[in-house]
């Protein structure tokens, strides 16, 4: 395999997260996923499955934030609740060296809140997100 000149990747560094009407500059990961079910399906006389369903969507996500935007959240909810806030609506906006645009849309609450407190340089907290809908590239 060769590496192409003009074929560089998308980056961390090149995404930009947007929630609650501000860009957050101190997200350290997002990430958010659809599963779907899916079935075999069996008949009578077949030993081996003759066909196959799919059935209803599922939704999930977690977002890992430094301490200094966690604590800026906190204060602007009353009661400093994360849990309390509103579902919203997460734009992720990736650009490749050809400006070639790529936006995912989460619409997402925070369903945990806590703290990790440990001997590491920059403290970050992961946080469980109640995921509503995902909307890939739109």
């Amino acid at each position: 395999m060769r590496i192409i000149k003009n074929g560089k990747a998308y980056d961390g560094a090149d995404a930009i997260f947007t929630a609650l009407g501000q860009i957050w500059d101190e997200v350290v990961e997002f990430s958010y996923n659809i599963t779907r079910e899916h079935q075999l399906n069996h008949t009578i006389g077949a030993h081996k499955p003759t066909s196959w369903s799919m059935g209803k969507e599922s939704y999930e996500g977690s977002l890992t934030l430094m301490m200094n935007q966690a604590v800026s959240l906190e204060k602007a909810v009353p009661g400093g609740e994360l849990i309390n806030i509103k579902p919203f609506d997460v734009n992720i906006t990736f650009a490749d060296d050809y400006n070639e645009l790529i936006n995912d849309t989460v619409v997402c609450k925070f369903a945990s809140q806590g703290r990790t407190v440990n001997t590491e340089m920059g403290l970050a907290q992961q946080y469980d997100m109640f995921v509503l809908e995902i909307k890939p590239n739109n």
